[in-house]
């Protein structure tokens, strides 16, 4: 089974790819430059379509996280990827790496028709057009920080800590559609390793990622087997969250607090 690994050129996405890629033989990388549009016409957008309040809200939180909590998630993400580099064996080599600015344009198109993937694991914060998920014919399965459908959409473990839900904190990988994360999932499970009273939003989401990629690869091998993986989520909530606004965090905050008293109270680590 072909199989090709989608993501953004960060640094993080790297190394969670090779980690990946350690343990499954992936045909390639493809790695998509563009994230957004430029800013002020991104927010411009967004502000007309959910309101200039809510942008300037989250435009706050942004400023907020980028002063008091950036500094600190930086200094724990070096420590957490250098772990996680660790865990790459020293034969390891890359698959080949092919570049694209944009996974919905005709460069990508091509590329993708090239390489005839069967499958595609994507790690990408971009809504994937159907000519494009259509390609590979196992489909295209989005490696999603966060438990669907319960957390779908930007953020997940941020509002699974202000819903005071420590089982949402984790991950899925499902099959990429038209909507926003509601494929069927293939795989899930809840991140062992994210600590909500020691560890921000951010971080806890790439825990969850790491923590995840033994069962993506479990999901690709049984695929790659002829099995059909999937994860029974009817009759469960299903929830399309956004990027977290000032106003949100200071109900985020307020959770830890009740966590730490009652971690307090029972005298927890």
């Amino acid at each position: 089974m072909k199989a090709l690994y989608l993501f953004h050129d960060d640094w993080t996405q790297w190394v969670k790819a090779d980690l990946a890629a350690s343990m499954f033989p992936f045909e390639a990388f493809v790695v998509v430059r563009q994230t957004r549009p430029w800013w002020g016409r991104y927010l411009w957008k967004r502000a007309r379509r959910i309101g200039f309040g809510k942008v300037l809200d989250e435009v706050l939180f942004r400023l907020y996280y980028t002063a008091f909590q950036a500094g600190e998630d930086k200094h724990q993400l070096s420590d957490l990827f250098r772990l996680a580099k660790g865990n790459i064996p020293a034969t390891y080599r890359r698959p080949p790496v092919f570049t694209v600015d944009d996974i919905n344009s005709a460069e990508a198109h091509t590329l993708l028709e090239k390489l005839q993937p069967d499958v595609c694991v994507l790690m990408l914060n971009v809504l994937v057009k159907p000519i494009i998920f259509t390609i590979p014919p196992k489909g295209m399965l989005v490696f999603h920080p966060g438990v669907v459908p319960e957390y779908r959409g930007a953020h997940s473990a941020f509002w699974a800590v202000l819903n005071g839900d420590r089982k949402g904190i984790g991950w899925s990988l499902l099959t990429v559609n038209a909507g926003v994360d509601t494929g069927a999932v293939v795989a899930q499970g809840i991140s062992k390793c994210a600590n909500p009273l020691r560890q921000s939003h951010v971080v806890m989401q790439h825990f969850a990622h790491l923590d995840g990629t033994a069962g993506l690869v479990d999901a690709l091998r049984a695929m790659e087997g002829g099995e059909t993986p999937k994860v029974a989520t009817e009759g469960r909530a299903s929830c399309n969250y956004t990027h977290p606004g000032l106003t949100d965090y200071w109900k985020y905050r307020r959770q830890i607090r009740e966590w730490q008293r009652s971690n307090e109270k029972c005298g927890c680590a």
